[in-house]
Parts: structure tokens; C-alpha cells; sequence
């Protein structure tokens, strides 16, 4: 880290002790700087270049302690990723980021976040540095400058963005923290009787606290209609009528309210599915640090670990699953082993909130099913002008169409320049991408693939110098793509539900090849040779296509092959094999033939039109189709005197 900090001209801060975590780095490093203005960020945000021009400007008034900004986040969260809804959903925390932080901020009572902010130094100071003595010390510090008598603005403009948690057990990580955190900092400063405070503010700061323990109350929740349904335990005593009459209006009208509000950010139906995906977790943390059990200690939430298989969170899904079969018995007893609860009213309302809950259930146990996440940086969608240089075909215009710190696909359209035919027979790979305002980006191809409007290229960086990367980083994100909306679109439950089913058992796309392959079809010669003698085999090969070459005499086999196989007994043995050549390109090619090649041996491949001269390659892999066999070949390009 200490390299990595001076490489990029910053200063790298330690200290010997860990005490007060967090909270005590920052109270370290407050003591080591002197600016006015302190800036605190998240280890995996990025600000934008413009961060600053939205912030400091604000600090004319003297009043002003802190300026906060949305947290917003440019990868998908478990609930967006797992159940295949990232263009559905937006991030689980935008409703609270972009919304409700931009309400409290109307009574001076936004939240710190501990990320995407900008302090008055003197406003710290006045309260003794950041908050210490609980796990979410943001909380608590914008709490106490606010009781300062300081006011708190809110930005509402992406300025900065990072990742959220990539996987259900991390999320919970973080969301235990948070609600122990909010409980401790209650227990600490109380804001109901915190001096300073206003009443608006204390009622929106113990607001948050108690919101902490939605756990326990959605537990209820869900077990009263399973008691009734399995034992008969009524939780409400009243009729049909009486709901219609005193609590149907009132749930209607802060509906109403909620959807006026809120717009199209946040639905009641997924509000429901956020809360009791963490249901039994966050029900254990909030009761134990509500009685004072001792739990376990801080735990930074991991980010940018991609999962490389497909995993179930059996422990995390274990609750979720108890209550469903719970639901599912009780509704088999209520409706088969209970006749006496049939057409009574509190049957019609508990099974009506049985069914509601089994919905919500259902989704949080197919949020447990962790889908791999295999590239190694997010890709924004882009839209932009680049040009690709290729090896043997010069440079081509193109669309780059998303963009990483580590690579990005871009679209070469087919031009005068650019036919298929031309392309296909050079087989060339790219080299480098020319972006605007940054110049050229030298790697190597991972993939290509030829479409009717153009070749698509998936393109690896080569080891970026500091200031590409800067400027890599201002590209991307001055995308406005860079980060989702966080409005729902299409978010049905049924929709969502459908999404998952068919996303889970929809077949994983094949590999795409690293080079274009062209159809052949032609006949191919393979003549056996032995091991030993590969090399003096390659050279009669190399000779005996010169020969052809000089004398003309292709006989017509333009797809001709000659594969001298290396593993065969004996180099007189005057049999020959007959193969056909599938496909080809610059990296290798696909036979077909009814004798059987042996993965992993070297053979020496001679394609007369096609490769200037004999190959060395290795067989890959070999597959039995029908009567036939299948074999791929790589060619040995790092060999001397290749072409």
C-alpha cells in the first residue's frame, strides 16, 4: 500500500496500535494534516474529478460542519446480480442514499455516511475528533457536530461511487455492523435526550435506531399466521369487517403516501423482499446488542472478491428455508387436518399473509444461489469513437461498447477497408485500442467474433502507467452510464421471480475464441512419425511443401492438411490418414477424422494455401462424434522461425 501510494504521489499514514479501529486511523491522520477541509472516503470509492466543485464552494457559510453526498455504487448488489435484475432494480441502498438522505437534509439532520464527504476541520475539532467507542463512528460524529449547533447540507449529484457487497454472506457482514453499530451509538448518546438536538432531529436519528431491529418485527410477522395456521394461536381477535372498516384505509393511505413520495424508487412488494432476505440475521444482531450479549468484533465488509463457481449459502438460507416448509405444513394442516378452520375469516386473513411472506421467502432463497462473478473489474457501458490497431491489417475505426481498468469490447464495423473475406483469410489479432484524450493502450486480444454487421473484439490491457491510469479512471467516470438510476423498472414480483427461474437454467455461453476461425471442409493427409524425430520430421515437411510451392503441384488440395502425428510407433509405418479440416486460424484448427489422435501429443500440420509453411502444434482435445473424431489443434507460435 505504501508503494502504491507513493506511486501515485499520495501520503501513506500508519500507526503502531489499532485501538478504536476505523474512527482512530482517522483521528491519526486528523492530527497529521492541516487542512481546513477534510475529505473521508471509502478504500473502494472513486471520486469524480468534479467532486470538489460540488462541495467546497458550500463552505462559505461558517456554520456549515459537514457537506455529505450520495454513496452510490457502480456493480451490482447480490439482490441486482443473483436474481438476474440489474436493469430492473436499482442498488439496495439508493433508496436511502438518494432519497431519504435528501429528506433529512431538509431539517439538518442527514446522516454521515462515512464515505463521499467533506468536514470542517473546526467543526471536528469542536467535538473532540471523530466519534470512538462504537463500530459506526459515522453515524455518531455527524450526530454530535449537528447537536454542535452546525448545520449539514446534502449534495444530491453522483460525485463519487464504489462497490457494493458482492455476495449475500458479505452483505450481512456489513448490515450486522451497521445495525450493532446504530444500538451502541443510542446506548452512548442518546438522541432522545442528547443536548442540542432539535425535535425533528431526535425523532429522525431514533427513527434510524429503531428501524435497526426490523428483524425482530418481520419475524413476528411471518411466525403469527404459521402459529395460527399449525396451533391455532390467534394474534388478532377481529373480523373481516373490521379490517375493511378501520385498518384497510389506513394501510391504502400510507400506501398512497409512500408511492407520492417515493415515485417509482421503491415499491412496497421489494421493500418486503429486501427485509426478510436479512430477516434471521439481522434479528440475532439486533436482540443481542439490544440485551448487551457479547457479539463478535468489527469486521470490514470485503469488496472486489469475485466468486470463480457457483455457490448456495446453506447457513444463510437455512432460516428462510425452516419457515417455508413451516408455511407449507401449516397451510397442508389448516386445509386437510383442521377442517374446522374452514371458511372462518381468520383463515382467509392468515392464509393471506402466509402466501404474501412464502413469496418473499422463495425470492431470499434464490438470492442464496451465488452466481459466479468471473471478470476481474466492472465494465461501464461507453458509446465512444476509438480506433483498434491490428497486427497485419492496420488500424480500423470502431464503437467501444463497455470499458474497465483492465480491458473493454469494442464493435469494428465491416467497411471498404475492412470486407470478411479480407479479415477472415488474415486472421490478424489486436494490438492496441486508441482512445480519445488518452492515445494508444497497447495488450491483447482475449476473444473475437465475427458478426454480419462487424467483428467484436474483447481486448486485455497490457500494465497501465499511473497517469493512463488517471485518465482511464476520468473516462470512465465521466460515463453517464457509470452508475445505474435508481428507479425500478419492470420490477414486478413475477417478473423478478421469472428472471431468476430462467436465468438459473439458461446454459452458460461458450468460450468465445481467442482468434476468428474460417470454415474449410477440405480433405486432409496425415502421415505418422515418431516422437524422437518431430523436429528432422518438421523440416522434410517444410521441404516437401517447397517443392510443391516451386512446382506448382497443389493438385488441387488448397485445404489440404498433412499431419504427422509424433506418437505413433514407428516412423516407417506407411499408413496414412485421411482427415478433413473443419476450421482454421491464426492460432490453430479443427479436424475430423476416424482414427482417434492422443490429447496432448505434438503433430506437424502442413496446409498448403493456408499456412506458409508446416506447423508444429499440440492436440488440444479430442471428442468422439458418432463414427468420427474431433480434434483441436494449437499451433506452436512461440517456436523459432514462425510466422
Amino acid at each position: 500500500m505504501r508503494q502504491l501510494a507513493e506511486q501515485y504521489g499520495a501520503t501513506h499514514v500508519t500507526r503502531e496500535d489499532h485501538a478504536h479501529a476505523q474512527a482512530g486511523n482517522l483521528n491519526n491522520a486528523l492530527g497529521l494534516s492541516e487542512g481546513e477541509l477534510i475529505v473521508t472516503l471509502d478504500a473502494d470509492m472513486v471520486p469524480r474529478p468534479d467532486f470538489l466543485e460540488h462541495t467546497v464552494g458550500r463552505f462559505q457559510d461558517e456554520k456549515l460542519g459537514f457537506v455529505q453526498s450520495p454513496q452510490a455504487f457502480y456493480n451490482e448488489d447480490p439482490f441486482q446480480y443473483n436474481l438476474f435484475s440489474g436493469k430492473a432494480l436499482p442498488n439496495e441502498q439508493d433508496f436511502f442514499m438518494r432519497t431519504l438522505q435528501g429528506g433529512k437534509s431538509r431539517f439538518n439532520a442527514v446522516m454521515y455516511v462515512g464515505s463521499n464527504t467533506v468536514f470542517r476541520r473546526t467543526a471536528l475539532e469542536t467535538i473532540g475528533g471523530f466519534a470512538v467507542g462504537v463500530i459506526t463512528e459515522d453515524l455518531a460524529t455527524g450526530m454530535l457536530i449537528q447537536a454542535a449547533k452546525y448545520r449539514t447540507e446534502f449534495v444530491p449529484e453522483i460525485i463519487a461511487a464504489g462497490l457494493a457487497p458482492e455476495n449475500l454472506a458479505d452483505m450481512l457482514k456489513q448490515r450486522d455492523r451497521w445495525c450493532r453499530g446504530n444500538i451502541q451509538t443510542a446506548r452512548k448518546w442518546n438522541p432522545l435526550t442528547l443536548p442540542g438536538l432539535t425535535p425533528m432531529q431526535r425523532w429522525l436519528y431514533s427513527d434510524a435506531v429503531v428501524y435497526r431491529h426490523f428483524g425482530v418485527f418481520k419475524l413476528i410477522y411471518i411466525l403469527a399466521p404459521i402459529l395460527f395456521l399449525l396451533f391455532g394461536v390467534t394474534a388478532l381477535d377481529t373480523s373481516v369487517e373490521a379490517l375493511i372498516v378501520f385498518w384497510l384505509p389506513s394501510y391504502l393511505c400510507v400506501t398512497m403516501r409512500f408511492v407520492i413520495v417515493v415515485g417509482r424508487r421503491r415499491s412496497h412488494s421489494w421493500s418486503n423482499i429486501y427485509e426478510l432476505a436479512l430477516t434471521p440475521a439481522i434479528a440475532f444482531s439486533a436482540a443481542a446488542e439490544t440485551l448487551g450479549l457479547k457479539v463478535k468484533a468489527f469486521n470490514v465488509t470485503p469488496k472486489g472478491v469475485g466468486l470463480q463457481r457457483q455457490v448456495f449459502h446453506w447457513r444463510i438460507a437455512l432460516p428462510h428455508l425452516v419457515l417455508l416448509a413451516l408455511s407449507a405444513i401449516g397451510l397442508l394442516n389448516a386445509f386437510v387436518f383442521s377442517p374446522q378452520l374452514a371458511g372462518t375469516a381468520a383463515l382467509f386473513i392468515n392464509v393471506f399473509w402466509c402466501l404474501y411472506f412464502v413469496v418473499g421467502l422463495a425470492l431470499s432463497v434464490a438470492l442464496c444461489v451465488e452466481r459466479p462473478r468471473l471478470r476481474s473489474a466492472e465494465r461501464t457501458r461507453m458509446g465512444t469513437m476509438v480506433t483498434a490497431e491490428f497486427q497485419r491489417i492496420g488500424s480500423h475505426p470502431g464503437v467501444l461498447v463497455d470499458l474497465s481498468l483492465t480491458g473493454a469490447r469494442v464493435t469494428i464495423p465491416w467497411s471498404d477497408r475492412l470486407e470478411p473475406d479480407v479479415f477472415a483469410s488474415q486472421t490478424s489479432a489486436v494490438t492496441a485500442l486508441r482512445l480519445p484524450d488518452i492515445g494508444a493502450l497497447r495488450g491483447t486480444g482475449s476473444w473475437i467474433a465475427t458478426t454480419p454487421q462487424g467483428v467484436n473484439v474483447g481486448f486485455r490491457f497490457d500494465p497501465l502507467t499511473p497517469q493512463q491510469t488517471v485518465e482511464l479512471v476520468r473516462v470512465i467516470t465521466e460515463s453517464p452510464n457509470w452508475v445505474r438510476g435508481d428507479e425500478e423498472e419492470k420490477a414486478l414480483l413475477v417478473t423478478a421471480g421469472w428472471r431468476a427461474v430462467r436465468g438459473a437454467s439458461r446454459a452458460r455461453a461458450p468460450w468465445r475464441r481467442s482468434q476468428v476461425r474460417v470454415a474449410s471442409g477440405a480433405q486432409a493427409i496425415l502421415h505418422p512419425v515418431a516422437l524422437v524425430e518431430i523436429e528432422s520430421a518438421l523440416q522434410r515437411a517444410r521441404e516437401r511443401s517447397t517443392e510443391r510451392a516451386v512446382g506448382g503441384l497443389t493438385d488441387g488440395s488448397q485445404g489440404a492438411v498433412v499431419v504427422q502425428v509424433a506418437d505413433q510407433p514407428s516412423p516407417t509405418d506407411p499408413t496414412t490418414l485421411t482427415a478433413v479440416v473443419e476450421d482454421i486460424g491464426f492460432g490453430g484448427c479443427r479436424l475430423s477424422l476416424r482414427h482417434r489422435l492422443q490429447p496432448g501429443s505434438l503433430v506437424i500440420v502442413e496446409i498448403p494455401g493456408s499456412l506458409a509453411i508446416p506447423e508444429e502444434a499440440e492436440v488440444r482435445w479430442v471428442k468422439r462424434r458418432g463414427l468420427r473424431f474431433e480434434a483441436g489443434l494449437q499451433f506452436d507460435r512461440s517456436a523459432p522461425n514462425r510466422d
